[in-house]
């Protein structure tokens, strides 16, 4: 008996079709006047996203996308306010520098969004962040 094949995709249009989710959530120490501020932008503020790339970022282009970014204000202590940073990223990989693609999904958000943080060249003190996997 003979068998019919299938079309086959090629494996790069498939690695293309890739699209990972995640969420991060991390805690800043910042200034309390700076926290009181209403025209914040947080993420220029906390991230070091002074030229918005973060918000303009698009899978087809860039590789990821934020797809919602919200900060909430946890407590106060001394001068010193804590603020919680949530949003959810989606990435696609194939579109990614092919160095930062073979990273982890926690390692390629380091990259993309903590880098400048971690480097404290942002006016606020990252003290934790977790990189969650979503479905």
């Amino acid at each position: 008996m003979a068998g019919t094949a299938a079309p086959v995709r090629p494996v790069t249009e498939l690695r293309d079709r890739v699209i990972r989710h995640a969420e991060v959530v991390g805690v800043w120490a910042v200034d309390c006047i700076r926290a009181q501020r209403t025209d914040t932008d947080w993420a220029a503020e906390l991230l070091g996203d002074t030229d918005h790339r973060l918000e303009h970022a698009t899978l087809e282009a860039e590789g990821y996308h934020v797809d919602s970014f919200g900060v909430e204000r946890v407590a106060h202590q001394r001068g010193t306010a804590y603020v919680r940073l949530v949003c959810a990223v989606s990435i696609r990989p194939a579109r990614l520098n092919p160095s930062l693609a073979a990273r982890t999904l926690h390692g390629i958000l380091e990259e993309l969004m903590l880098a400048r943080a971690r480097a404290r060249a942002t006016c606020a003190r990252l003290i934790d962040v977790a990189v969650v996997p979503a479905p």
